[in-house]
């Protein structure tokens, strides 16, 4: 969906709202931090009300700035509405859709429904940004997205769950490590090795942290990376291992790069991946065919995976 018609006053402000400062927002946008304090300034003039608290943790948005993040989601969700009713005269070979996917989908998953969608819709323009997980169930909210896919999709009433499958934790290592030949791990074995760990800024890090958090501090050799990449990268190494899900790296296990070792503690951690879409914003029939090869996709490589 790239029909924009939120005022940029609204958007200035559910950035502050969703970063906590201007000057957050300003490097978020890309913008200046002047340009967005005059745009509140003058929605704040206006309308007579403050919609920021400024606390020591951050600017925090008041009951009546509430009121007008509330009313920019709607005006989004009728700018998505009206766009998918251009896209329905266009027909199902023309238009364009815009999805929201993992960054450890970007060299498998999203690939191949990329070619999937062009070898049947040719004529179609696809945008996909790459997201966490939770910016991208954000944004399906938002109506910014027709689609996302990601992990850990939170129970939303507004979100339709297209297709969930969960894929156990495990460590991945390169063919030559010695933890390679194993066939399952515990995770007391796994600390024992040099280790890389994600970084805050990648959702499974966060979940590791709540479930199993004391794997951080008995770790004897870790280094943190916030880029799934880098990650494999530093596993094919040889040196590192890592924990992760199948799905993460099943391109890399597929071509014999990587091999995948579950972990058999019984309270390790499962990893769910989603289809997901908002209930509210219309469903073209361009939309229902891409969420249907994006169903399909993920359901043949869970196949493939089962097999590991």
């Amino acid at each position: 969906m790239s029909l924009n018609l939120v005022p940029k006053a609204l958007i200035y402000l559910e950035r502050v709202a969703q970063l906590g400062s201007i000057q957050a927002a300003a490097k978020d946008l890309n913008i200046s931090a002047s340009a967005i304090h005059r745009q509140i300034a003058t929605l704040e003039e206006t309308s007579g009300e403050q919609l920021f608290e400024r606390t020591p943790k951050g600017m925090v948005v008041t009951s009546q700035g509430q009121l007008m993040l509330d009313m920019a989601l709607s005006w989004r969700l009728e700018a998505a509405r009206l766009w998918t009713h251009i896209q329905e005269n266009r027909g199902v070979e023309h238009g364009r859709i815009k999805l929201a996917a993992m960054d450890a989908m970007a060299n498998g998953v999203v690939p191949s429904l990329l070619k999937e969608v062009a070898d049947r819709l040719p004529f179609v323009q696809v945008e996909i940004d790459i997201l966490s997980p939770d910016n991208a169930a954000k944004g399906v909210l938002r109506g910014e997205y027709d689609l996302a896919m990601v992990s850990n999709a939170p129970p939303e009433r507004d979100l339709i769950f297209h297709w969930k499958e969960g894929f156990p934790l495990g460590c991945i290592a390169a063919p030559m490590h010695p933890v390679a030949t194993a066939e399952t791990l515990f995770l007391e074995e796994f600390v024992s090795h040099p280790v890389v760990f994600q970084s805050n800024y990648i959702a499974i890090r966060q979940h590791l942290e709540v479930r199993h958090g004391w794997i951080f501090e008995k770790a004897k050799r870790a280094v943190t990376v916030n880029s799934p990449h880098l990650i494999k990268e530093l596993v094919a190494a040889g040196e590192y291992i890592a924990l992760t899900s199948a799905l993460d790296v099943n391109p890399e296990i597929s071509a014999g790069r990587l091999r995948f070792i579950p972990i058999r503690d019984e309270n390790a951690f499962e990893q769910s991946i989603s289809v997901i879409s908002n209930k509210n914003t219309h469903q073209t029939e361009l939309i229902t065919t891409v969420i249907g090869i994006a169903v399909a996709k993920l359901t043949e490589i869970t196949k493939s995976i089962r097999g590991i």
